[in-house]
Protein backbone atom coordinates (compact mmCIF):
# COMPACT_ATOMS: atom_id res chain seq x y z
CA UNK A 1 0.00 0.00 0.00
CA UNK A 2 0.63 3.80 -0.13
CA UNK A 3 2.79 3.83 3.02
CA UNK A 4 5.14 0.91 2.81
CA UNK A 5 2.79 -1.29 5.49
CA UNK A 6 2.20 -4.97 4.05
CA UNK A 7 -1.45 -6.10 5.32
CA UNK A 8 0.14 -8.86 7.94
CA UNK A 9 1.33 -5.74 9.81
CA UNK A 10 -2.29 -5.02 10.52
CA UNK A 11 -2.86 -7.10 14.48
CA UNK A 12 -4.73 -9.96 14.13
CA UNK A 13 -6.64 -9.00 16.97
CA UNK A 14 -8.63 -6.25 15.86
CA UNK A 15 -7.33 -3.43 16.93
CA UNK A 16 -7.69 0.20 15.56
CA UNK A 17 -5.49 0.88 12.62
CA UNK A 18 -4.99 4.33 12.91
CA UNK A 19 -2.39 4.24 10.20
CA UNK A 20 -4.44 2.20 7.79
CA UNK A 21 -4.22 4.53 4.53
CA UNK A 22 -7.03 5.81 3.05
CA UNK A 23 -7.58 2.97 0.04
CA UNK A 24 -5.93 4.85 -3.15
CA UNK A 25 -9.00 4.15 -6.01
CA UNK A 26 -12.32 5.49 -6.67
CA UNK A 27 -15.73 3.71 -6.94
CA UNK A 28 -15.31 1.75 -4.00
CA UNK A 29 -18.47 -0.19 -2.64
CA UNK A 30 -16.84 -0.96 0.71
CA UNK A 31 -13.60 -1.82 2.69
CA UNK A 32 -13.55 -4.45 5.34
CA UNK A 33 -10.88 -5.34 7.58
CA UNK A 34 -11.53 -8.99 8.94
CA UNK A 35 -9.93 -10.72 11.81
CA UNK A 36 -7.19 -13.27 12.34
CA UNK A 37 -8.18 -16.62 12.09
CA UNK A 38 -11.96 -16.27 11.84
CA UNK A 39 -11.62 -14.26 8.42
CA UNK A 40 -8.78 -16.37 7.34
CA UNK A 41 -10.57 -19.94 7.73
CA UNK A 42 -11.12 -19.72 3.71
CA UNK A 43 -7.85 -17.73 2.80
CA UNK A 44 -4.69 -18.10 2.83
CA UNK A 45 -3.68 -18.65 6.15
CA UNK A 46 -2.06 -15.22 6.95
CA UNK A 47 -1.74 -14.40 10.61
CA UNK A 48 -2.46 -10.90 9.84
CA UNK A 49 -5.74 -9.09 9.30
CA UNK A 50 -7.51 -9.41 6.17
CA UNK A 51 -7.94 -6.03 3.99
CA UNK A 52 -10.73 -6.86 1.22
CA UNK A 53 -11.63 -3.77 -1.00
CA UNK A 54 -15.07 -4.47 -3.18
CA UNK A 55 -15.07 -2.09 -6.00
CA UNK A 56 -18.49 -1.30 -7.62
CA UNK A 57 -19.50 -3.58 -10.16
CA UNK A 58 -21.31 -2.62 -13.13
CA UNK A 59 -24.29 -1.55 -13.82
CA UNK A 60 -26.60 -3.26 -16.35
CA UNK A 61 -29.58 -1.16 -17.34
CA UNK A 62 -28.49 2.64 -16.49
CA UNK A 63 -25.45 4.65 -18.09
CA UNK A 64 -23.33 6.34 -15.20
CA UNK A 65 -20.08 8.93 -14.94
CA UNK A 66 -18.94 10.65 -12.68
CA UNK A 67 -15.80 13.38 -11.59
CA UNK A 68 -14.13 14.44 -9.09
CA UNK A 69 -11.23 17.05 -8.39
CA UNK A 70 -9.91 18.15 -5.35
CA UNK A 71 -6.41 20.25 -4.34
CA UNK A 72 -5.07 20.38 -0.47
CA UNK A 73 -2.17 22.22 1.44
CA UNK A 74 -0.10 20.95 3.94
CA UNK A 75 1.40 22.88 7.05
CA UNK A 76 5.00 23.17 6.68
CA UNK A 77 4.92 21.34 3.57
CA UNK A 78 3.78 21.02 -0.38
CA UNK A 79 0.70 20.80 -1.87
CA UNK A 80 -1.57 18.22 -3.66
CA UNK A 81 -4.12 17.36 -6.30
CA UNK A 82 -6.06 14.72 -7.33
CA UNK A 83 -8.40 13.92 -9.93
CA UNK A 84 -11.09 10.44 -10.59
CA UNK A 85 -13.32 9.28 -12.77
CA UNK A 86 -16.13 6.82 -13.47
CA UNK A 87 -17.73 5.55 -16.45
CA UNK A 88 -20.75 3.18 -16.16
CA UNK A 89 -21.97 1.80 -19.82
CA UNK A 90 -24.84 -0.90 -20.59
CA UNK A 91 -23.47 -2.77 -23.86
CA UNK A 92 -26.47 -5.45 -23.87
CA UNK A 93 -29.30 -4.05 -21.21
CA UNK A 94 -29.73 -6.61 -18.52
CA UNK A 95 -26.64 -8.92 -20.39
CA UNK A 96 -23.10 -6.70 -20.51
CA UNK A 97 -22.18 -3.87 -19.11
CA UNK A 98 -18.90 -2.26 -18.40
CA UNK A 99 -17.44 0.41 -15.53
CA UNK A 100 -14.16 1.89 -15.68
CA UNK A 101 -12.39 3.94 -13.04
CA UNK A 102 -9.17 5.81 -12.93
CA UNK A 103 -7.65 8.16 -10.79
CA UNK A 104 -4.07 10.47 -10.49
CA UNK A 105 -3.03 11.86 -7.63
CA UNK A 106 -0.11 13.83 -6.20
CA UNK A 107 0.24 13.58 -2.21
CA UNK A 108 2.21 16.56 -0.76
CA UNK A 109 5.49 16.31 0.79
CA UNK A 110 6.31 17.40 4.30
CA UNK A 111 9.49 15.94 5.27
CA UNK A 112 12.67 17.81 4.79
CA UNK A 113 16.36 16.32 4.32
CA UNK A 114 18.31 17.83 7.04
CA UNK A 115 21.80 17.21 5.54
CA UNK A 116 23.52 20.30 4.26
CA UNK A 117 21.71 21.49 1.12
CA UNK A 118 19.00 18.95 1.19
CA UNK A 119 15.56 19.80 -0.62
CA UNK A 120 12.23 20.21 1.39
CA UNK A 121 9.13 18.42 1.52
CA UNK A 122 10.90 15.37 -0.37
CA UNK A 123 8.23 12.74 0.40
CA UNK A 124 5.80 13.78 -2.19
CA UNK A 125 4.04 10.79 -3.84
CA UNK A 126 2.36 10.29 -7.20
CA UNK A 127 -0.23 7.39 -7.38
CA UNK A 128 -1.95 5.70 -10.60
CA UNK A 129 -4.81 3.45 -10.72
CA UNK A 130 -6.79 2.55 -13.59
CA UNK A 131 -9.78 -0.12 -13.46
CA UNK A 132 -11.99 -1.96 -15.78
CA UNK A 133 -15.14 -4.26 -15.07
CA UNK A 134 -17.12 -6.61 -17.34
CA UNK A 135 -20.06 -8.50 -16.48
CA UNK A 136 -22.47 -10.21 -18.20
CA UNK A 137 -25.45 -12.54 -17.13
CA UNK A 138 -26.51 -14.36 -19.78
CA UNK A 139 -29.41 -16.14 -17.47
CA UNK A 140 -30.80 -14.40 -13.94
CA UNK A 141 -29.16 -17.51 -12.39
CA UNK A 142 -25.57 -17.12 -13.92
CA UNK A 143 -23.34 -14.12 -14.02
CA UNK A 144 -19.81 -13.87 -14.71
CA UNK A 145 -17.23 -10.86 -13.76
CA UNK A 146 -13.90 -9.93 -15.92
CA UNK A 147 -11.80 -7.73 -13.78
CA UNK A 148 -8.21 -5.82 -14.67
CA UNK A 149 -6.80 -3.58 -11.69
CA UNK A 150 -3.51 -1.44 -12.14
CA UNK A 151 -1.78 0.26 -9.67
CA UNK A 152 1.62 2.62 -9.81
CA UNK A 153 3.53 4.67 -6.88
CA UNK A 154 6.52 6.79 -7.27
CA UNK A 155 7.75 8.14 -4.21
CA UNK A 156 11.36 8.87 -4.79
CA UNK A 157 11.95 10.69 -1.59
CA UNK A 158 10.53 8.17 0.88
CA UNK A 159 7.84 7.66 2.64
CA UNK A 160 6.56 8.69 6.25
CA UNK A 161 9.07 8.32 8.17
CA UNK A 162 11.21 11.16 10.15
CA UNK A 163 12.74 12.08 13.21
CA UNK A 164 11.12 14.34 15.77
CA UNK A 165 11.49 17.70 13.68
CA UNK A 166 9.75 15.93 10.53
CA UNK A 167 13.14 15.50 8.79
CA UNK A 168 15.16 12.77 7.96
CA UNK A 169 19.13 12.36 7.41
CA UNK A 170 18.68 9.10 5.42
CA UNK A 171 15.98 7.81 2.63
CA UNK A 172 15.27 6.23 0.22
CA UNK A 173 13.05 6.00 -2.81
CA UNK A 174 10.57 3.19 -3.41
CA UNK A 175 8.40 2.52 -6.36
CA UNK A 176 5.49 0.12 -6.24
CA UNK A 177 3.45 -1.39 -9.44
CA UNK A 178 1.38 -4.06 -9.38
CA UNK A 179 -1.61 -5.69 -11.38
CA UNK A 180 -4.42 -7.51 -11.00
CA UNK A 181 -6.47 -9.54 -14.05
CA UNK A 182 -9.12 -11.70 -12.43
CA UNK A 183 -12.48 -13.41 -13.23
CA UNK A 184 -15.24 -14.65 -11.24
CA UNK A 185 -18.54 -16.66 -11.79
CA UNK A 186 -21.44 -17.83 -9.99
CA UNK A 187 -24.37 -20.09 -10.49
CA UNK A 188 -27.26 -20.04 -8.52
CA UNK A 189 -29.35 -23.60 -8.14
CA UNK A 190 -32.24 -24.54 -6.41
CA UNK A 191 -30.77 -24.75 -2.47
CA UNK A 192 -27.14 -23.74 -3.51
CA UNK A 193 -24.30 -21.93 -5.45
CA UNK A 194 -21.75 -22.48 -6.94
CA UNK A 195 -19.03 -19.82 -7.37
CA UNK A 196 -15.31 -19.90 -8.99
CA UNK A 197 -12.74 -17.16 -9.15
CA UNK A 198 -9.43 -17.19 -10.77
CA UNK A 199 -6.82 -14.11 -10.25
CA UNK A 200 -3.36 -13.09 -11.48
CA UNK A 201 -1.37 -10.58 -9.57
CA UNK A 202 2.09 -9.42 -10.10
CA UNK A 203 3.82 -7.02 -7.97
CA UNK A 204 7.01 -5.08 -8.52
CA UNK A 205 8.89 -2.90 -5.82
CA UNK A 206 11.78 -1.02 -5.96
CA UNK A 207 14.19 0.82 -3.32
CA UNK A 208 17.22 2.77 -3.49
CA UNK A 209 18.99 4.90 -1.28
CA UNK A 210 20.35 5.00 2.18
CA UNK A 211 19.15 3.06 4.91
CA UNK A 212 20.86 5.11 7.47
CA UNK A 213 23.74 7.90 7.19
CA UNK A 214 26.30 5.69 6.18
CA UNK A 215 24.58 2.80 5.01
CA UNK A 216 23.63 2.05 0.92
CA UNK A 217 20.47 0.05 0.36
CA UNK A 218 18.97 -1.16 -3.05
CA UNK A 219 16.64 -3.71 -3.66
CA UNK A 220 13.85 -4.86 -6.03
CA UNK A 221 11.41 -7.33 -5.59
CA UNK A 222 9.21 -9.15 -8.33
CA UNK A 223 5.99 -11.36 -6.98
CA UNK A 224 3.51 -13.09 -8.82
CA UNK A 225 0.45 -14.71 -7.61
CA UNK A 226 -2.42 -17.35 -9.19
CA UNK A 227 -5.32 -18.52 -7.33
CA UNK A 228 -8.08 -20.49 -8.09
CA UNK A 229 -10.89 -20.88 -5.55
CA UNK A 230 -13.87 -23.23 -6.30
CA UNK A 231 -17.01 -22.84 -3.72
CA UNK A 232 -20.28 -24.64 -3.24
CA UNK A 233 -22.63 -23.21 -0.37
CA UNK A 234 -26.45 -23.90 0.40
CA UNK A 235 -28.68 -20.54 0.05
CA UNK A 236 -31.94 -20.04 1.53
CA UNK A 237 -33.70 -20.60 4.98
CA UNK A 238 -32.68 -24.23 6.13
CA UNK A 239 -32.18 -25.64 9.44
CA UNK A 240 -28.32 -26.88 7.69
CA UNK A 241 -26.42 -24.36 6.09
CA UNK A 242 -22.98 -25.46 4.47
CA UNK A 243 -20.04 -24.49 2.29
CA UNK A 244 -17.22 -26.88 0.75
CA UNK A 245 -14.25 -26.12 -1.41
CA UNK A 246 -11.30 -26.27 -3.01
CA UNK A 247 -8.54 -23.32 -3.07
CA UNK A 248 -5.18 -23.31 -5.01
CA UNK A 249 -2.10 -21.46 -4.92
CA UNK A 250 0.89 -20.54 -6.66
CA UNK A 251 3.43 -18.12 -6.24
CA UNK A 252 6.93 -17.07 -7.54
CA UNK A 253 9.30 -14.46 -5.49
CA UNK A 254 12.56 -13.11 -7.13
CA UNK A 255 14.68 -10.68 -5.03
CA UNK A 256 18.00 -8.68 -5.49
CA UNK A 257 19.33 -6.48 -2.96
CA UNK A 258 22.29 -4.97 -2.01
CA UNK A 259 22.91 -3.20 2.06
CA UNK A 260 25.96 -1.35 2.36
CA UNK A 261 29.01 -3.24 2.02
CA UNK A 262 27.38 -6.56 1.77
CA UNK A 263 27.87 -9.09 -1.47
CA UNK A 264 24.68 -8.41 -3.38
CA UNK A 265 22.01 -11.24 -3.30
CA UNK A 266 19.53 -12.74 -5.00
CA UNK A 267 16.40 -14.44 -3.21
CA UNK A 268 13.88 -16.82 -5.93
CA UNK A 269 10.80 -18.37 -4.09
CA UNK A 270 8.10 -20.77 -5.22
CA UNK A 271 5.36 -21.71 -3.11
CA UNK A 272 2.64 -24.10 -4.34
CA UNK A 273 0.06 -24.43 -1.88
CA UNK A 274 -3.73 -25.50 -1.81
CA UNK A 275 -6.45 -26.21 0.96
CA UNK A 276 -9.61 -27.95 1.41
CA UNK A 277 -12.49 -26.87 3.47
CA UNK A 278 -16.07 -27.14 4.42
CA UNK A 279 -18.30 -25.59 7.06
CA UNK A 280 -21.66 -26.35 8.18
CA UNK A 281 -24.24 -24.12 10.53
CA UNK A 282 -26.54 -26.03 12.04
CA UNK A 283 -29.57 -24.65 13.87
CA UNK A 284 -30.94 -26.67 17.13
CA UNK A 285 -34.41 -27.47 17.81
CA UNK A 286 -35.00 -23.94 19.50
CA UNK A 287 -33.93 -22.39 16.49
CA UNK A 288 -32.62 -19.54 18.38
CA UNK A 289 -29.46 -21.54 18.92
CA UNK A 290 -27.33 -22.10 16.40
CA UNK A 291 -23.89 -24.40 15.88
CA UNK A 292 -21.17 -23.77 12.87
CA UNK A 293 -18.71 -26.02 12.64
CA UNK A 294 -15.26 -25.48 9.82
CA UNK A 295 -12.42 -27.11 9.24
CA UNK A 296 -9.72 -26.46 7.10
CA UNK A 297 -6.69 -28.48 5.63
CA UNK A 298 -3.54 -26.46 4.26
CA UNK A 299 -0.64 -27.40 2.45
CA UNK A 300 1.96 -25.21 1.02
CA UNK A 301 4.98 -26.30 -0.48
CA UNK A 302 8.20 -23.70 -0.10
CA UNK A 303 11.10 -24.21 -2.77
CA UNK A 304 13.42 -21.24 -1.68
CA UNK A 305 17.03 -20.38 -2.59
CA UNK A 306 18.68 -16.92 -1.24
CA UNK A 307 22.64 -17.00 -3.05
CA UNK A 308 25.44 -14.03 -2.24
CA UNK A 309 29.01 -14.46 -3.56
CA UNK A 310 30.40 -18.03 -2.96
CA UNK A 311 27.26 -18.59 -0.02
CA UNK A 312 24.05 -20.39 -0.60
CA UNK A 313 20.63 -21.15 1.50
CA UNK A 314 18.10 -23.18 0.24
CA UNK A 315 14.63 -24.41 2.10
CA UNK A 316 12.68 -27.30 0.22
CA UNK A 317 9.85 -28.09 2.26
CA UNK A 318 6.53 -28.90 2.74
CA UNK A 319 3.67 -27.44 5.69
CA UNK A 320 0.38 -28.54 6.72
CA UNK A 321 -2.14 -28.16 8.81
CA UNK A 322 -5.26 -28.85 9.93
CA UNK A 323 -7.42 -25.38 10.91
CA UNK A 324 -10.28 -26.00 12.99
CA UNK A 325 -12.97 -23.37 13.65
CA UNK A 326 -16.10 -23.67 15.78
CA UNK A 327 -18.65 -21.21 17.22
CA UNK A 328 -21.67 -21.31 18.92
CA UNK A 329 -24.88 -18.54 18.77
CA UNK A 330 -27.98 -17.23 20.55
CA UNK A 331 -30.63 -15.36 19.39
CA UNK A 332 -32.75 -14.27 22.55
CA UNK A 333 -34.83 -11.52 20.12
CA UNK A 334 -34.61 -10.72 16.57
CA UNK A 335 -32.39 -7.92 16.79
CA UNK A 336 -29.41 -9.41 18.84
CA UNK A 337 -27.16 -12.25 18.67
CA UNK A 338 -24.77 -13.88 21.26
CA UNK A 339 -21.92 -15.57 20.00
CA UNK A 340 -18.52 -17.59 21.26
CA UNK A 341 -15.98 -19.26 18.54
CA UNK A 342 -12.49 -20.23 18.22
CA UNK A 343 -10.50 -20.94 15.44
CA UNK A 344 -6.92 -21.80 14.14
CA UNK A 345 -4.15 -20.38 12.05
CA UNK A 346 -1.34 -21.06 10.11
CA UNK A 347 1.41 -20.03 8.76
CA UNK A 348 3.97 -22.01 6.49
CA UNK A 349 7.83 -21.53 7.46
CA UNK A 350 10.34 -19.55 5.32
CA UNK A 351 14.03 -19.00 4.50
CA UNK A 352 16.47 -16.63 5.93
CA UNK A 353 17.97 -14.49 3.57
CA UNK A 354 21.41 -15.37 2.81
CA UNK A 355 22.97 -11.53 3.03
CA UNK A 356 21.26 -11.36 6.55
CA UNK A 357 23.00 -14.66 7.53
CA UNK A 358 26.37 -12.38 6.19
CA UNK A 359 26.18 -9.53 8.49
CA UNK A 360 25.17 -12.03 11.20
CA UNK A 361 28.30 -13.73 10.72
CA UNK A 362 30.54 -10.89 10.68
CA UNK A 363 28.70 -9.36 13.64
CA UNK A 364 28.88 -12.17 15.59
CA UNK A 365 25.27 -12.87 15.88
CA UNK A 366 23.74 -16.95 15.62
CA UNK A 367 20.92 -17.20 13.45
CA UNK A 368 19.10 -20.02 12.08
CA UNK A 369 19.20 -20.31 7.99
CA UNK A 370 15.25 -21.02 8.12
CA UNK A 371 12.54 -20.15 10.20
CA UNK A 372 9.18 -22.52 11.34
CA UNK A 373 5.85 -22.12 10.91
CA UNK A 374 3.40 -20.53 13.67
CA UNK A 375 0.13 -20.69 14.54
CA UNK A 376 -2.21 -18.78 16.21
CA UNK A 377 -5.54 -20.01 18.07
CA UNK A 378 -8.21 -17.37 19.17
CA UNK A 379 -10.98 -17.46 21.34
CA UNK A 380 -13.91 -15.11 21.48
CA UNK A 381 -16.78 -14.18 23.11
CA UNK A 382 -18.98 -11.38 21.64
CA UNK A 383 -22.20 -9.50 21.37
CA UNK A 384 -24.68 -7.66 18.48
CA UNK A 385 -27.76 -5.54 18.89
CA UNK A 386 -30.11 -3.26 17.28
CA UNK A 387 -32.22 -1.31 19.98
CA UNK A 388 -34.95 1.59 19.83
CA UNK A 389 -36.39 0.51 16.91
CA UNK A 390 -33.13 -0.15 15.06
CA UNK A 391 -31.41 3.34 15.96
CA UNK A 392 -29.07 1.85 18.12
CA UNK A 393 -26.45 -0.73 17.50
CA UNK A 394 -23.97 -1.97 19.87
CA UNK A 395 -21.24 -4.73 19.42
CA UNK A 396 -18.16 -5.81 21.81
CA UNK A 397 -16.24 -8.88 22.23
CA UNK A 398 -13.73 -10.28 24.46
CA UNK A 399 -10.75 -12.58 22.73
CA UNK A 400 -7.90 -14.53 24.02
CA UNK A 401 -5.18 -15.77 21.18
CA UNK A 402 -2.18 -18.09 21.73
CA UNK A 403 0.24 -17.31 18.69
CA UNK A 404 2.91 -19.76 19.00
CA UNK A 405 6.28 -19.87 17.13
CA UNK A 406 5.77 -16.03 16.45
CA UNK A 407 8.90 -14.52 14.16
CA UNK A 408 10.41 -11.95 15.52
CA UNK A 409 13.30 -9.54 14.93
CA UNK A 410 16.80 -10.04 16.21
CA UNK A 411 19.00 -7.00 16.08
CA UNK A 412 22.37 -7.22 14.09
CA UNK A 413 23.20 -3.96 13.87
CA UNK A 414 21.41 -0.76 14.38
CA UNK A 415 19.70 -1.18 10.84
CA UNK A 416 19.63 -4.58 9.82
CA UNK A 417 17.36 -7.65 12.04
CA UNK A 418 17.17 -11.03 11.41
CA UNK A 419 14.50 -13.52 12.18
CA UNK A 420 14.41 -16.44 14.89
CA UNK A 421 11.31 -17.96 16.33
CA UNK A 422 9.67 -16.96 19.41
CA UNK A 423 8.45 -19.04 21.74
CA UNK A 424 4.84 -16.91 21.04
CA UNK A 425 3.09 -14.25 22.28
CA UNK A 426 -0.52 -13.91 24.64
CA UNK A 427 -3.23 -11.86 23.60
CA UNK A 428 -6.07 -10.33 25.03
CA UNK A 429 -8.55 -7.67 25.30
CA UNK A 430 -12.23 -6.31 24.44
CA UNK A 431 -13.50 -4.17 22.24
CA UNK A 432 -16.75 -2.01 21.85
CA UNK A 433 -18.67 0.11 19.06
CA UNK A 434 -22.08 1.78 19.20
CA UNK A 435 -23.75 3.62 16.71
CA UNK A 436 -26.52 5.77 17.11
CA UNK A 437 -28.45 7.30 14.95
CA UNK A 438 -31.67 9.38 16.43
CA UNK A 439 -33.10 10.20 12.88
CA UNK A 440 -32.37 10.63 9.24
CA UNK A 441 -29.96 13.43 9.91
CA UNK A 442 -27.90 12.31 12.65
CA UNK A 443 -24.93 9.45 13.01
CA UNK A 444 -23.17 9.12 15.89
CA UNK A 445 -20.10 6.48 16.92
CA UNK A 446 -18.11 5.55 19.66
CA UNK A 447 -15.64 2.63 19.90
CA UNK A 448 -12.50 1.13 21.54
CA UNK A 449 -10.43 -1.48 22.84
CA UNK A 450 -7.90 -2.42 25.67
CA UNK A 451 -5.25 -4.92 24.18
CA UNK A 452 -3.10 -6.75 26.48
CA UNK A 453 -0.48 -8.15 24.04
CA UNK A 454 2.84 -9.46 25.26
CA UNK A 455 5.58 -12.25 24.68
CA UNK A 456 5.18 -15.23 26.61
CA UNK A 457 9.32 -15.88 27.24
CA UNK A 458 12.42 -14.43 26.95
CA UNK A 459 13.77 -14.28 23.45
CA UNK A 460 17.49 -14.45 23.58
CA UNK A 461 19.69 -11.70 21.94
CA UNK A 462 16.87 -9.22 21.88
CA UNK A 463 15.51 -6.61 23.93
CA UNK A 464 12.11 -8.30 24.29
CA UNK A 465 11.18 -10.26 27.65
CA UNK A 466 8.25 -12.49 29.12
CA UNK A 467 5.80 -9.94 29.45
CA UNK A 468 7.19 -7.05 27.15
CA UNK A 469 4.28 -5.72 25.19
CA UNK A 470 4.02 -6.96 21.28
CA UNK A 471 5.13 -4.60 18.81
CA UNK A 472 3.75 -2.11 17.09
CA UNK A 473 0.20 -3.05 19.30
CA UNK A 474 -1.16 -0.26 21.18
CA UNK A 475 -2.49 -1.25 24.82
CA UNK A 476 -5.77 0.80 24.34
CA UNK A 477 -7.47 2.70 21.35
CA UNK A 478 -10.41 4.97 20.73
CA UNK A 479 -12.56 5.92 17.87
CA UNK A 480 -15.60 8.50 17.90
CA UNK A 481 -17.30 10.62 14.58
CA UNK A 482 -20.43 12.08 14.24
CA UNK A 483 -22.37 12.96 11.17
CA UNK A 484 -24.88 15.57 10.49
CA UNK A 485 -26.79 16.69 7.06
CA UNK A 486 -29.70 19.65 7.03
CA UNK A 487 -31.55 21.44 4.54
CA UNK A 488 -29.98 24.13 2.46
CA UNK A 489 -32.36 26.78 0.92
CA UNK A 490 -34.89 24.93 -1.41
CA UNK A 491 -32.69 21.81 -2.95
CA UNK A 492 -29.48 22.00 -1.71
CA UNK A 493 -28.28 19.86 1.59
CA UNK A 494 -25.43 20.78 4.18
CA UNK A 495 -23.24 17.67 5.02
CA UNK A 496 -20.63 17.88 7.81
CA UNK A 497 -18.50 14.98 9.66
CA UNK A 498 -15.86 14.75 11.95
CA UNK A 499 -14.16 12.45 13.38
CA UNK A 500 -11.52 11.51 16.22
CA UNK A 501 -9.00 8.36 16.83
CA UNK A 502 -6.77 8.26 19.93
CA UNK A 503 -4.16 5.41 20.02
CA UNK A 504 -2.06 4.72 22.90
CA UNK A 505 1.65 4.47 22.28
CA UNK A 506 3.39 1.32 20.96
CA UNK A 507 5.69 0.92 23.82
CA UNK A 508 7.90 -2.19 21.66
CA UNK A 509 10.97 -0.81 19.37
CA UNK A 510 11.29 -3.02 16.57
CA UNK A 511 14.79 -4.24 17.58
CA UNK A 512 16.27 -1.81 19.84
CA UNK A 513 15.33 2.26 20.38
CA UNK A 514 12.63 3.72 21.84
CA UNK A 515 9.11 3.77 22.34
CA UNK A 516 6.60 5.29 19.95
CA UNK A 517 3.84 8.39 21.09
CA UNK A 518 0.19 8.18 22.10
CA UNK A 519 -1.17 9.64 18.59
CA UNK A 520 -4.49 11.82 18.26
CA UNK A 521 -5.81 12.36 14.92
CA UNK A 522 -8.71 14.49 14.03
CA UNK A 523 -10.51 14.93 10.51
CA UNK A 524 -13.77 16.70 9.78
CA UNK A 525 -15.37 17.06 6.14
CA UNK A 526 -18.11 20.26 5.36
CA UNK A 527 -20.17 20.64 2.08
CA UNK A 528 -23.47 20.94 0.09
CA UNK A 529 -24.75 18.51 -1.89
CA UNK A 530 -27.23 19.00 -4.74
CA UNK A 531 -30.13 16.77 -6.13
CA UNK A 532 -28.56 17.67 -9.33
CA UNK A 533 -25.38 15.40 -9.02
CA UNK A 534 -22.56 18.34 -7.87
CA UNK A 535 -21.26 18.65 -4.57
CA UNK A 536 -18.20 20.33 -3.13
CA UNK A 537 -16.82 20.18 0.65
CA UNK A 538 -13.95 21.90 2.45
CA UNK A 539 -12.26 19.37 4.33
CA UNK A 540 -9.23 18.67 6.78
CA UNK A 541 -7.00 15.65 8.19
CA UNK A 542 -4.74 15.66 11.37
CA UNK A 543 -6.39 19.11 12.10
CA UNK A 544 -4.35 18.39 15.84
CA UNK A 545 -1.08 18.41 13.74
CA UNK A 546 -0.04 15.61 15.86
CA UNK A 547 3.50 14.61 15.43
CA UNK A 548 3.84 11.56 17.36
CA UNK A 549 5.74 8.45 16.37
CA UNK A 550 2.89 6.38 15.42
CA UNK A 551 4.95 2.82 15.90
CA UNK A 552 8.32 2.76 17.85
CA UNK A 553 11.15 4.87 16.82
CA UNK A 554 14.73 3.37 15.75
CA UNK A 555 17.78 3.89 17.17
CA UNK A 556 18.33 6.87 15.13
CA UNK A 557 15.00 8.02 16.53
CA UNK A 558 13.09 7.87 12.90
CA UNK A 559 9.30 6.86 13.30
CA UNK A 560 6.30 6.73 10.91
CA UNK A 561 4.45 10.53 11.20
CA UNK A 562 1.10 11.40 10.11
CA UNK A 563 0.56 13.99 7.25
CA UNK A 564 0.50 17.49 9.07
CA UNK A 565 -2.60 19.14 9.33
CA UNK A 566 -3.68 19.06 5.30
CA UNK A 567 -6.79 21.72 4.36
CA UNK A 568 -8.47 20.89 0.94
CA UNK A 569 -11.60 21.50 -1.61
CA UNK A 570 -12.92 18.50 -3.45
CA UNK A 571 -15.52 19.13 -5.93
CA UNK A 572 -17.59 16.12 -7.17
CA UNK A 573 -20.33 15.59 -10.28
CA UNK A 574 -22.29 12.95 -11.34
CA UNK A 575 -24.40 12.15 -13.84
Amino acid sequence: NDNGYYLDDIPFTGVTVPWYPEVRSWDIDRVEILKGPQGTLFGEGSMGGTVRTLTRKPDLEAFGAAFEASASTTRDGGNGWGGKAMLNVPLLKDKLAARVAVTDESLSGWIDDARAGGRKDINEQRVRTGRIKLRFTPTERWDMDLAYWKYDSDAPGGGNSALDDRTTNSHYSNTDAWSVASFATSHAFDGSQLFYSYADADLAYANDGMLNPTTTYVSNIKIGVRTHELRWSSTGERSLDWTVGYYLRKADRHERSSIGGVPPSRLVQFNGAHALFGETTLKLRNPAWALTAGLRYFKDHVDAKSIATGRASTLDAKFDSWNPRLALSFKPDEDTTLYASVARGFRSGQLQPIATLLVAEANGVELPATIAPDSILTYELGAKSLLADGRLMLEGALFHSDWRDVAVRVPITTSINGLINAKGTENKGVEANLIYTPNASWMLQVGGSWVDAAYAEDVPGTPLHKGTPVYNVPKTSFSASAVHNWPVGGTLKGIARAGVVHDARRATALTSGTPGDAVTSVDARIGLESPNGWSGYLYGENLTDDNGALNARSVAGIGNRLRPRTLGVMFRYDY
